[in-house]
């Protein structure tokens, strides 16, 4: 799961990714046996025919999209709240949205609450590695569709919203075949609830098809298209102890410096030492790396130098500073003396950490030295991680031909903590490289932003949408709720007061809420059991939050009372669309569709 899962980190593919390989992801999707038996037994895999080509009546080729469903708690006339799993593989997100192995989840939460079906839909080109909702079949090794390059012309933004289109409007569950005509669009309110990429999606289905889906909870969605986000760092570093951040800044300037007008001496010194440290840890000290030969460290480039540079950012986009980057800062800071007992930590000694940072109160070889100290102490190979190469692929095509989001290094920034050279080029040779294109008319020469943006990007402003962001979210500076300025963000102002039904809120304004310290997409379940390996892994991540709860409370609960008001204004005309049920409707309980306002009923 790309963890977008715009996990965009392209470096880990360019560079990063030469230091180890990451385990691919098992082929059960990395579940755990309660997990396998959740899906299989109790939410299968269901299956819909889907067109290929939804714009070209002569191709009539179909393929099968997987989707997965909860009845519980439906009453006929209920709402449909369809959860986006985007792009990845949505099987080991079922035990937790739908059976909530792990703690409640948004899309049961409204099911429940509302007398609904929560329904779990999977994005074309994304799934398990021998099956999925595949257009084309896929090779599992290299993550590439086997009819080559030409497959990929079918992934890109309109394709991919027209199938949750075609999928409402022909919704025909088995088993519920008496109330097939009771789900439709057209008949009961379709519900979208989605984060990060999936939110996205949410955002624009409300401008592009407001009549197939009613209302959206668009969670940590960057609507903003940009081939340029140096902004993606930027946010994280505004989250830092200034100490860290002004000491990560100088080492980035130290290290661009040096390897852009080093001597050669100093430029391979400063490659094998940082090298040496990424590869140690707490157990094996850089030093045991002696024998590392100059061929090898001339080889690393200075893209992989940048890579490298980053690292201790690698999972800050859903743990947040605290979790994720602060461990790192405190060896940083103290050169690995956390363990003395300072008036920094309840104790007597002096404070160790200077606030300046040390390149202020020392030197920038001192902070350097405590750079490397911190690297080689945090094992950050051993961590948890798993490689989808088919969703790795997937989504890199959508980034290069469409959202671009290329997290390149700005050293006009004066807090910069990423390299210089991880630069746009340097993204867009990736991409290139990846898909090759010699007739020119698959990739574009850069990712054509337009496409996504014109369904309104920072300024969009649909009605019966709330959109959710965390305060420190990299991605908030592309999203409505964005007060990066400085790149041509409006700056709208995030308002809690909810807005009437099929009414947008002022154009100034965005309807729903910023997290307080919180990052990416930490509302969309909650999760009460984090130290359960078998109830929590990277694959589920990032639709909830490994820091807090509240985000997911204070979610739904603000989602829930604007539902309240908006379903009151739904108008159902049951028997429009013909489906194979006979659909009586004619249950006391839950909501109804009639040709009349939807309302709750007593």
């Amino acid at each position: 799961m790309l963890f977008f899962f715009l996990l965009a980190f392209a470096w880990l593919s360019i560079g990063y990714g030469k230091l180890s390989l990451r385990p691919q992801l098992p082929l059960n999707g990395g579940l755990s046996k309660h997990e396998r038996s959740v899906n299989t037994t109790d939410y299968p895999a269901l299956t819909i025919s889907i067109p290929v080509d939804h714009y070209n009546a002569s191709n009539n080729r179909m393929y099968q999209n997987r989707y997965w469903i909860n009845t519980t708690y439906y009453k006929p006339g209920g709402p449909v709240f369809y959860f986006d799993s985007g792009e990845q593989n949505a099987h080991p997100l079922v035990p937790y949205f739908l059976a909530e192995i792990a703690g409640p989840s948004s899309v049961m939460t409204m099911a429940r609450r509302f007398n609904g079906l929560a329904v779990i839909f999977e994005h074309r080109f994304y799934g398990d590695l021998t099956e999925g909702s595949y257009p084309f079949k896929m090779n599992a090794t290299s993550g590439m569709a086997e009819a080559g390059y030409a497959a990929y012309k079918y992934l890109n933004t309109e394709q991919a919203l027209q199938d949750p289109v075609f999928f409402a409007h022909n919704f025909q569950p088995p088993g519920m075949e008496q109330y097939w005509s009771l789900l439709s669009p057209q008949s009961t309110p379709w519900i979208w609830l989605g984060g990060s990429y999936p939110g996205i999606r949410g955002a624009h289905m409300r401008v592009r098809n407001p009549e197939t889906f009613y209302a959206t909870w668009a969670s940590s969605a960057p609507t903003q298209a940009a081939v340029d986000m140096w902004t993606y760092y930027a946010q994280a570093e505004r989250s830092m102890t200034r100490n860290c951040s002004a000491d990560y800044t100088a080492i980035t300037n130290y290290v661009d410096a040096t390897l852009t007008n080093g001597t050669a001496n100093e430029i391979i010194d400063l490659k094998y030492n940082l090298y040496t440290a990424i590869l140690a840890d707490s157990r094996t000290p850089p030093s045991s790396y002696g024998t590392i030969d100059n061929a090898t460290v001339n080889a690393l480039t200075n893209a992989d130098m940048a890579g490298y540079l980053l690292t201790p950012f690698s999972f800050y986009q859903y743990y947040g500073f605290a979790r994720s980057v602060l461990p790192f800062c405190d060896i940083l800071e103290t050169q690995n003396r956390t363990s003395l007992s300072t008036t920094d930590n309840g104790g007597t000694l002096p404070a160790l950490a200077s606030e300046s940072g040390l390149a202020s109160a020392y030197n920038i070889s001192t902070a350097w030295s405590a750079f490397l100290t911190a690297l080689a102490t945090i094992d950050y190979d051993s961590l948890p991680s798993t490689d989808d190469p088919i969703q790795d692929t997937s989504w890199m095509w959508q980034y290069c031909s469409e959202y671009g989001y290329y997290q390149r290094g700005n050293p006009s920034n004066p807090h910069t903590v990423e390299s210089r050279f991880l630069s746009l080029d340097l993204f867009q040779s990736a991409c290139n490289d990846t898909f090759p294109d010699d007739a020119g008319d698959l990739l574009p020469p850069t990712p054509n932003v337009a496409v996504p943006n014109k369904y309104g990007g920072w300024a969009i402003n649909p009605s019966n949408t709330m959109f959710a962001s965390g305060e420190f979210d990299p991605w908030r500076s592309l999203s409505p709720a964005s007060t990066d300025t400085e790149i041509g963000a409006p700056g709208r102002v995030t308002v809690n007061d909810i807005p009437a039904c099929n009414v947008a809120p002022a154009g100034d304004t965005v309807f729903g809420i910023v997290y307080a310290g919180m990052v990416h997409v930490s509302d969309m379940r909650a999760l009460l059991n984090p130290g359960d390996v078998n109830h929590q892994g990277f694959g589920t991540v990032g639709f909830s939050s490994p820091i807090s709860t509240e985000p997911f409370f204070a979610g739904t609960g603000l989602f829930g009372m604007a539902l309240e008001g908006w379903l009151g204004c739904f108008v159902g005309d049951v028997g429009n669309e013909s489906g194979n049920g006979s659909g009586s409707g004619s249950g006391s309980e839950g909501y109804r569709g009639r040709g009349v306002g939807f309302m709750v009923e007593a």
